[in-house]
């Protein structure tokens, strides 16, 4: 059973059993009267139905609809006429408080009460107490994974699209989640007039741009990801693999098998190797956007507001699911949690959404010192694997070398030189390799001089890697991976 089903299923239920109020809870007033509208054939019971522009109409009637100076009084009147009617009133706001509409729409509701009628709330918002003592609410989520296949294919067939392989719809549904449905179809249209028109990669190029429909936050801000190349991650990326085809899977079969979503990974190791840049692996292979999410950006000076930041940011995310979200240098964020009595809260807070968030959101936080870790972030439930990120083997330094010669030079290597660079770059990071050769590279671009090998092997001798600078350090870090856990190079 969909969403929409089941909200029907309640509505229709609260309205044979006359109900005197009921709060739809939805951000699409549109979805709304399509269930209102569902519910009235079915129960063969008229419901009036007020908007701000339209007035009031039976639902489903096309005629123009009759304005009233105030809904609640035209509801009082109508009721105390003819018992057992049934009205809703859409778009409905100002009843978080205890002011003069709650209280016309608490009288309203005792009038029903008396005489076996039905109010109809239809909101977004946070309903008085008072009020909301007296009422039944259902809430009407944002389009199923189903149902957004379903409008995908009702949409493919309506305009005669061939571009979208049938095999790929299921992946676009889960792409193109937490919009309505109005958003949904304007997406869709957007898709279809731009770039290379309805194809599963410019959907997913469209829904990477979330934050023009959803705002933004402070806190989170979206990163554009081109082409991502990533050497070495063996272990991650086979990890990642399997993970993969969990995410895009629908919820009732993984409920089915009791298996819930993947939550994300947590990489500590040296830095330099490929952390942050897996992140932006995963969003370019996912086919999701990605957001970087600066804890340290929710806390405020002001009572009861970086609880309130950190609230917002997080539903900021769970609007633009599915994404994959990271978090970079999280023992920075996460350290000062020790520290006072409002940073522990936003800690607690933290901790809580990694292991209770239901939303298909993926994070992805590195960090370099675990010593600034708090060990409640390694509690099982919250990150579904720990990586430790070493630095490169010769093999990987041999592929990284290959890789970053190639995009930045112009020179080819041969296997000798390839090999000779590797030997002579033993306890360099994937950041030294980068940066040697880039040297090379831009004094090829400046000064016209053309690349050679005798210029990589000045660089290479005269760099000085991670490991001769950080030992001590490196090897601390070694020894808590070896132990504590998984190598995200596959190395045993």
């Amino acid at each position: 059973m969909s969403d929409f089903q089941r909200t029907v299923q309640e509505i229709t239920a609260c309205v044979k059993s006359r109900t005197p109020l009921i709060v739809v809870m939805t951000c699409e007033r549109d979805r709304a009267e399509s269930a209102l509208k569902v519910v009235s054939a079915n129960t063969n019971i008229p419901i009036e139905y007020n908007t701000a522009l339209g007035g009031f109409k039976k639902i489903g009637d096309g005629e123009e609809g009759r304005r009233v100076a105030d809904p609640f009084l035209y509801v009082a009147d109508e009721i105390k006429k003819k018992s057992g009617t049934v009205y809703a009133l859409g778009d409905m706001r100002g009843l978080g408080s205890n002011n003069e509409l709650v209280e016309k729409a608490v009288g309203v509701v005792r009038l029903a009460s008396d005489c076996g009628a039905t109010l109809i709330l239809i909101t977004n918002e946070t309903v008085y107490e008072e009020l909301g003592r007296l009422a039944i609410f259902v809430k009407l989520d944002l389009p199923s994974k189903k149902e957004r296949e379903s409008m995908i294919r009702d949409f493919i067939a309506e305009n005669n699209i061939k571009t979208l392989l049938p095999e790929k719809i299921a992946q676009a549904a889960v792409v193109l989640g937490g919009y309505t449905g109005l958003q949904l179809k304007n997406v869709m249209n957007y898709a279809l007039n731009t770039g290379e028109g309805f194809t599963f990669e410019n959907l997913c190029a469209v829904a990477m741009e979330k934050d023009r429909v959803f705002g933004k936050s402070p806190a989170v801000k979206h990163v554009a990801v081109r082409d991502v190349h990533v050497a070495g991650m063996d272990g991650v990326k086979d990890w990642l693999l399997k993970k993969q085809k969990i995410f895009f899977s629908p919820d009732e079969e993984l409920r089915a098998k009791y298996i819930n979503p993947p939550r994300g990974a947590l990489m500590v190791g040296v830095p330099g190797c490929g952390k942050s840049l897996t992140a932006r692996f995963i969003s370019c292979e996912w086919h999701l956007p990605l957001y970087r999410f600066d804890l340290g950006a929710v806390f405020s000076e002001n009572v009861g507001a970086s609880e309130a930041n950190l609230r917002r940011a997080l539903d900021h995310i769970g609007s633009v699911s599915p994404c994959v979200v990271w978090i970079d240098e999280i023992e920075k964020e996460l350290a000062a949690g020790r520290d006072n009595e409002t940073a522990q809260r936003i800690l607690g807070a933290f901790l809580f959404w990694l292991q209770e968030n239901a939303d298909r959101v993926f994070l992805l936080a590195t960090a370099n010192d675990l010593t600034k870790l708090p060990p409640e972030l390694f509690r099982k439930g919250r990150f579904d694997e720990v990586f430790f990120v070493d630095l490169p083997s010769q093999s990987e330094r041999k592929n990284a070398i290959n890789l970053f010669a190639k995009l930045s030079l112009t020179v080819q290597l041969t296997d000798e030189e390839v090999d000779a660079l590797a030997k002579m770059s033993e306890g360099f990071s994937y950041a030294d390799i980068e940066w040697a050769i880039k040297t090379v590279a831009e004094e090829e671009y400046t000064l016209g001089m053309c690349g050679s090998y005798t210029r990589l092997d000045s660089v290479f001798q005269r760099t000085v890697g991670i490991l001769s600078r950080n030992r001590e350090y490196i090897e601390t870090l070694r020894k808590w991976g070896k132990e504590s856990a998984a190598s995200a190079s596959g190395r045993k």
